[in-house]
């Protein structure tokens, strides 16, 4: 294990208080992006998830201006390019790590996907933490920078903040599922065009449950349940259900 120096462990419980701070205007993961950056210095943070077919919803990031929606399509359809795809994506490996764990880099830099989407933003080392997040699923922190590459220190200190994410996550829902109650089914503008089975196979999305399960519950089949999600992006104008529960947790996802 990596000794951590002291101005380390400053860092670390600055941006531990702002994981647990009350949200600010930049919203929940805005704000988990800020903290990680704050904790290990890097040109961005942004958090991700991921529906089933791996297509990417943004969450947030810091700074946001960084990226833009029209971005992700492209980086949606480079992503498995990435050196660490497989390991995030593919094995749920859980534990902070470097593009430069798996490959050589100048070999990362003739893949399309740096030269098309981060070669323009001088983007070159990553450093990526899968999580398991309360009604997001599968989530990416996603940090990266310029010149140097990130350090053991920098993967101990990340290892060291995710629990708390998880808990702030976790506990932003539970505030909200208070704050909102008594409603079991979502109830937002957004929603009203949606009709009673709809909204049915919504509330289940937001439970975590998967299309098989949401079908077993229904009384309907999978193909069904897909046909309803479908119909669901549709109406709520996202294509994914990462951004379709973006949308439902207000949360705002791409």
């Amino acid at each position: 294990m990596i000794r951590l120096r002291h101005a380390d462990f400053l860092r670390l419980n600055h941006a531990i208080e702002l994981v647990h701070a009350e949200a600010e205007p930049l919203g929940l993961f805005g704000q988990l992006s800020r903290a990680v950056m704050l904790a290990i210095s890097a040109e961005t943070v942004c958090f991700d998830g991921y529906d089933l077919q791996g297509r990417i919803g943004h969450l947030g990031a810091y700074p946001e201006g960084l990226f833009v929606a029209d971005d992700f399509p492209l980086l949606g359809n480079h992503i498995a390019e990435h050196p660490l795809f497989p390991a995030i994506m593919e094995q749920r490996r859980s534990e902070p790590l470097r593009t430069s764990d798996f490959c050589r880099m100048p070999q990362y830099f003739q893949t399309t996907l740096f030269n098309s989407f981060y070669r323009p933003l001088a983007l070159t080392h990553h450093m990526i933490l899968g999580l398991e997040l309360t009604d997001y699923g599968w989530v990416t922190c996603a940090l990266a920078r310029r010149r140097r590459n990130f350090t053991e220190a920098d993967r101990q200190v990340l290892h060291l903040l995710k629990p708390h994410v998880q808990v702030a996550v976790r506990h932003a829902r539970t505030v909200a599922r208070l704050q909102n109650r008594p409603p079991a089914a979502p109830e937002m503008a957004l929603l009203t065009a949606l009709t009673a089975r709809e909204t049915h196979v919504l509330t289940l999305l937001s439970r975590g449950l998967t299309d098989k399960e949401i079908g077993q519950q229904s009384g309907i089949s999978t193909r069904t349940v897909q046909n309803h999600l479908q119909n669901i992006y549709s109406k709520l104008g996202v294509t994914n259900r990462t951004a379709a529960l973006g949308q439902v947790l207000g949360r705002g996802a791409y």
